[in-house]
């Protein structure tokens, strides 16, 4: 499918097919709607469980929204894409910004760094 990587590729292609867009474009719309919000049930703070299940639900889904609709076969190409999904979301700081966690210098610097070396370190398999 469209989002398989293979060997005779460039590393554009590479690169836009390791940037797990769709769920980046999902965690961007939630954090949207929560974002910068207290979330109170009763007395209860849920601020934090909300952040960090909303990062957890999408962590797990990732992995499995390439197998079963892109259906994505390589197992770098799964790890790698499912890697760049924590990346991506420490730039935004979300639930790592409530744990303290959040450097936007760092955040940014990780962000380039990674995206520069993923499409670099993917093996698809011989060209034929």
């Amino acid at each position: 499918m469209a989002r398989t990587i293979k060997p005779e590729q460039d590393y554009k292609s590479k690169l836009l097919k390791l940037i797990p867009s769709e769920i980046i474009a999902a965690y961007m719309v939630i954090h949207g709607i929560f974002g910068g919000q207290v979330i109170e049930v009763g007395e209860k703070d849920l601020t934090n469980v909300v952040g960090w299940s909303v990062f957890a639900a999408l962590l797990i889904l990732t992995p499995l929204y390439l197998v079963k609709i892109h259906n994505v076969k390589s197992k770098a190409q799964i790890l790698l894409t499912t890697l760049s999904f924590p990346v991506w979301v420490y730039t935004i700081g979300g639930p790592f910004k409530m744990a303290g966690w959040y450097q936007p210098q760092i955040a940014s610097c990780i962000l380039v760094v990674w995206t520069l070396i993923i499409p670099l370190v993917i093996v698809t398999g011989k060209k034929s």
